[in-house]
């Protein structure tokens, strides 16, 4: 059966955010006809709006073939608008760059404003030449939400049940399949898709995505020539699909060059700057759209015609093109083995010289056109999320003395109790701003750092709501096995430091305990200085993101994705002396994201973490006494039913507000682990140590750990990690590789 994947679009500006890769058509460009009937020109007398919204009726109506041609007519005629804008916007800029301007000297940058003139004039007149072909009525405007619905394929969730109900099975397959390769998650599609597959007149391997863009045809007819050893044929196809690829990236990226609306009334140059962020994020979007093949995401689709044609040159005798390909491949991967192997082969070969394997001209200028943009972007998002949270600080403060009126208050001062209990450990603001300042291209997409192939999430609900006593709250189990948890425990006994997260002390909790833990980052670095083995870390980030994806799910929070903001594996032992009769808590009642200061008053402020959503903790071990978790109404009040006990491969989530408070009883013999995970919906507290620690461990895993000598990681290691992801360049090319 097919496989599907969701391809999400990510749009924004500096000052907002868009949620349409679209543009807004204006209502004096018009359509171009000029391939069609003289009935598509009588039917495109209305706008496209006007004929998207009668083939809704028609539907509506059950007038299944009206139905048909009216969205048959809405698909052609949007494709041949898009025609039209891109060609103008690429004929207009070639025609703005080969004209000289009008004055030699480029003052004040007056050369850039002059061709943008040159360009719009251009553009007028190509929109004119088409308004004298079709006439001024045929298009107003395309509404934002009805482009989007054609973007996405949305017009076939309507034409695959017009198709069947007038018996046109195979059509009716075919548009289902086109839908779901967009949304692939529509669990009654995709079983009514199977169920069309069983019709008569069905045949699966004719099933066809209506929207599959023309190079990816010609790309496996490719794939076809060179497994069958026609590597003559499989050059040409290569070749050909790769200059359709970069043709349809382009058309898109001017696609991308439409009307914006800003919603404010910027300066000149803040109009420029926003509506260029605004067209450069939806760019990035056109190759994550073109790798969405029939459903199935390939992430290195252009890079893989490289390594195609490097063998077929090689069977074909050209040693030279063969090169060329080598090279250029290694512009996207540098340290790919069987390309390094590739080259090492093709070097010795005594005809090869050392300048054959220089980059082709398509690669080089791909390959710095991405390198531009990214580096752009994360210039534009570290900077302007600066000037964003100062403006935040000044309307909260003006709100604050609005509230107050005039009244000033004495600044509160937090006890050191209340300093030590509250919050859990995590990041400083300080540490936050300091590492994602110096985090380079990981930030700029809207990039998930989990990958969800790899994880089967677990539906073992132990104990819902109900059974806790309150809301938000559920208990499961299944995510370690014995095993897992055994090897975790032997990963946290050789790696904990005693007192980490609370400044060195190795009893924040309890005088009767000692507090022992470790971050991801500490980890990560142990692993790249080859002190542990990468194996421990890639399962605990494979099994917390397991935990995250669980949790996301059963709170409903799919389309609101949560981001981990800060892991923290911690064990607590009890203390030889600890008295078996002792009462006191292993840690005291409290809330994840707000400081608890009376019984029922929970203040979300500074020092507390207030942008932590969800938590979640994850049991290792259950070979001690006491050490149970609770949920309570207060500091005082709590019940014995709502108590979890700890075992190997359990959880307990929850949100992370005051409607859950907790805390743990007193671990009285033994050692208890576990690992503790709060989530965030607010992408700006991402925990980047945890990139960081994907990429390291590719690069372990790759090419072995970093050659240096008792390199030890010091108590506060942050610095040594923002170093050596400054300085080490292969660590640079796989945190960059994981985009």
């Amino acid at each position: 059966m097919m496989r599907f994947v969701i391809l999400l679009f990510f749009c924004g500006a500096i000052a907002g955010s868009n949620d349409t890769l679209s543009n807004v058509i204006p209502s004096d460009e018009l359509l171009d006809l000029e391939e069609q009937n003289e009935e598509n020109r009588l039917a495109n007398n209305r706008t496209l709006n006007e004929i998207y919204e009668d083939a809704v009726n028609a539907y509506l109506d059950e007038d299944w073939v009206r139905c048909i041609q009216d969205f048959n007519t809405v698909s052609h005629g949007y494709k041949a608008y898009k025609r039209m804008i891109t060609n103008c916007r690429r004929k207009c800029r070639m025609k703005a760059e080969g004209t000289p301007p009008i004055f030699p000297q480029n003052i004040e940058d007056l050369h850039f404003y002059e061709k943008k003139i040159k360009e719009t004039l251009c553009l007028l007149t190509c929109n004119n030449e088409y308004r004298e072909i079709v006439g001024s009525n045929v298009l107003k405007m395309l509404p934002r939400e009805t482009e989007q619905k054609l973007l996405n394929n949305g017009i076939y969730e309507y034409l695959h049940i017009c198709y069947y109900q007038t018996h046109r099975y195979q059509d009716a397959a075919n548009a289902l399949f086109t839908y779901l390769v967009v949304h692939s998650n529509h669990e009654v599609n995709l079983n009514l898709f199977k169920r069309y597959l069983t019709l008569p007149g069905v045949e699966e391997e004719k099933v066809v995505n209506l929207e599959t863009p023309t190079y990816v045809s010609v790309y496996f007819k490719g794939v076809s020539a060179y497994e069958n050893g026609d590597y003559a044929e499989a050059v040409g196809l290569f070749e050909t699909s790769l200059r359709s690829y970069l043709e349809a990236e382009e058309e898109c990226r001017f696609y991308c060059e439409g009307p914006f609306d800003q919603g404010w009334h910027p300066e000149f140059t803040s109009s420029i700057a926003n509506h260029f962020t605004y067209c450069l994020k939806c760019k990035r979007s056109c190759s994550r759209m073109l790798n969405n093949i029939n459903g199935d995401y390939r992430r290195h689709m252009f890079r893989s015609h490289y390594d195609y044609l490097q063998f077929s040159y090689y069977k074909l005798g050209n040693l030279k093109a063969a090169c060329a390909a080598v090279g250029s491949f290694l512009l996207f991967d540098p340290v790919d083995k069987t390309m390094l192997q590739n080259k090492e082969y093709y070097n010795a070969q005594p005809k090869v010289k050392v300048d054959y394997f220089s980059p082709r001209e398509d690669a080089i200028n791909y390959v710095k056109r991405q390198e531009y943009e990214l580096n752009l972007l994360h210039y534009i998002s570290n900077e302007f999320s600066v000037i964003n949270e100062k403006f935040q600080k000044i309307k909260k403060e003006k709100q604050d003395n609005e509230t107050n009126n005039t009244e000033k208050k004495e600044p509160r001062k937090i006890s050191d109790t209340e300093a030590i209990l509250h919050p859990p450990p995590g990041y400083s603001l300080f540490y936050y701003t300091k590492l994602s300042n110096n985090f380079s291209m990981k930030r700029l997409e809207d990039h998930k750092i989990h990958d969800k192939r790899y994880f089967e999430a677990k539906n073992d609900i132990y104990l819902k709501e109900e059974d806790l006593g309150g809301q938000n709250r559920y208990v499961a189990d299944g995510f370690l096995n014995s095993t897992e948890c055994e090897s975790m425990m032997q990963f946290a006994t050789m790696t904990a430091v005693e007192g980490d997260g609370y400044s060195e002390n190795k009893s924040p909790h309890s005088k009767y305990e000692k507090f022992e833990g470790i971050t991801v980052g500490r980890a990560a670095l142990m692993v790249y200085f080859g002190q542990i083995k990468p194996e421990w870390l890639e399962l605990l980030l494979e099994k917390t993101e397991q935990v995250r994806d669980h949790v996301e799910r059963y709170f409903g929070l799919n389309h609101r994705h949560l981001y981990f903001t800060y892991t923290h594996l911690v064990c607590r032992t009890a203390l030889p002396d600890s008295p078996v009769n002792r009462d006191d808590l292993s840690h005291q009642v409290h809330a994840d994201n707000c400081l608890l200061k009376d019984r029922d008053v929970c203040l979300r402020e500074s020092p507390a973490y207030i942008w932590r959503d969800y938590s979640a903790i994850l049991y290792l071990n259950d070979d001690f006494q006491g050490g149970e978790f609770f949920f309570a109404e207060d500091r005082v009040v709590r019940t014995t039913d709502n108590v979890v006990s700890p075992r190997c491969g359990r959880i307990v989530a929850f949100s992370a507000g005051k409607e859950n408070l907790h805390g743990v009883r007193g671990i009285l013999r033994g050692k208890r682990c576990a690992l503790a995970l709060w989530f965030t919906q607010d992408k700006k507290y991402l925990e980047y140590e945890r990139v960081l620690a994907s990429a390291i461990l590719k690069r372990v895993q790759r090419v072995g750990p970093f050659e240096g000598k008792d390199i030890q990681v010091p108590p506060k290691y942050e610095d040594m990690l923002i170093q050596y992801m400054h300085s080490d360049e292969l660590l640079k090319h796989f945190l960059k590789s994981s985009l």
